[in-house]
Order: C-alpha cells, then structure tokens, then sequence
C-alpha cells in the first residue's frame, strides 16, 4: 500500500486485479477502454488507486447499461473479488485480520 501522502497520478495507476489496463476485464477488447477504480466514492477512489484496485472495462463494461456502474450484482462481484486479493497481497492472506484491515482502509467488508 502506498502511504497516505504517496499520490498516484493517473499515468501511474496500476493494477493487483489485472496483467494490464488495456483490456477490458470482462471481454478482453482493447477498443475504448476506461480504467475502473473498484472502490470509487472521494476517498476510496484515491485508495484503490493506491492500492491497484483497478480494472480496465470497455465503454459497455463500465457504462452501459449492463455495466458496473449500472448493475449492482456485477459491481458486488467485483468488489467482493477484488477484496479477497487486496487480503493475499496487503494482509498475508491472514482473512480474518485482513477482512479487519480492508475495514479499517475501505470503510466496509463485501465479503458478507
């Protein structure tokens, strides 16, 4: 995890979730892909930027209308995923104390 004054700049960002930003994560296209913070909101936003919770999502992916930002069962998944790797990479894969951390850091746990 980056610290809390470390700022990742967009040209910066990475991913934990994914091999590259320039596919999409559901269907593999590289034709107008936006890069997703998976836990978005102010300040969760600048976190999963920190962290590399990211995803590469087609236009349709991200916004269309079965997209994550319009289908809550598809944004659910996803964090719920994307929560489980956070707790092998930042917390040892140690779920109980991690599932605690990712609370401290995210505000809230998917995993239930």
């Amino acid at each position: 995890m980056a610290g809390k004054k470390d700022k990742v700049k967009d040209e910066d960002r990475f991913s934990v979730l994914v091999p590259d930003l320039e596919h999409c994560f559901l269907c593999g296209t590289t034709q107008g892909v936006c890069i997703h913070e998976v836990f978005f909101g102010s300040a969760n936003r600048k976190i999963s930027k920190e962290d590399g919770m990211t995803v590469g999502l087609c236009k349709e992916h991200h916004q269309g209308q079965f997209g994550v930002h319009n289908n809550k069962a598809f944004d659910t998944k996803l964090k719920q995923q994307a929560e489980k790797i956070w707790i092998e990479k930042y917390a040892d894969g140690d779920l109980e104390n991690g599932i605690e951390l990712f609370i401290k850091r995210y505000g809230r746990n998917y995993l239930d």
